[in-house]
């Protein structure tokens, strides 16, 4: 048995060697570049990540800060509501004290100091309800 190869047989091998690893290095280069690629795109996902979790904190910040503000709001509102109740309810009983008053004939300034209505409102009530006069 003769191993011999032609040598138009051992330049086929030698064209067919150089071939195989020519695509061996343009894969290695190939697969080393799609490798740099895909670890630059995943350290600018890791960055944008990092950035949208800072504006996220901040929001949450910002939220708080706007809850307590609000908060400080409310607690004022209720205070001033609480406040204008007794006061709302006062008001129609001066009203009505000044009604009364028209009614039983007293005098525009009794009326204005008694009830705490203006001037022009007390005058109004005392001809309005006030007793008919007869000329």
């Amino acid at each position: 048995m003769d191993f011999l190869v032609e040598p138009s047989q051992m330049v086929f091998f030698a064209g067919r060697a150089v071939i195989l690893v020519a695509a061996f290095i343009a894969f290695a280069v190939v697969f080393a570049r799609w490798r740099n690629a895909s670890a630059r795109d995943m350290q600018r996902v890791i960055h944008e990540l990092e950035q949208s979790r800072g504006e996220t904190r901040t929001l949450a910040a910002a939220t708080e800060a706007l809850l307590f503000r609000i908060g400080g709001i409310e607690n004022k509102l209720d205070t001033r509501v609480q406040a204008a109740q007794p006061a709302a309810a006062a008001a129609p009983r001066g009203y009505e004290l000044a009604l009364r008053l028209a009614r039983a004939g007293s005098s525009v300034e009794d009326i204005t100091e008694t009830s705490g209505v203006t001037r022009r409102e007390a005058e109004l009530l005392a001809r309005l309800h006030g007793p008919r006069r007869t000329a």
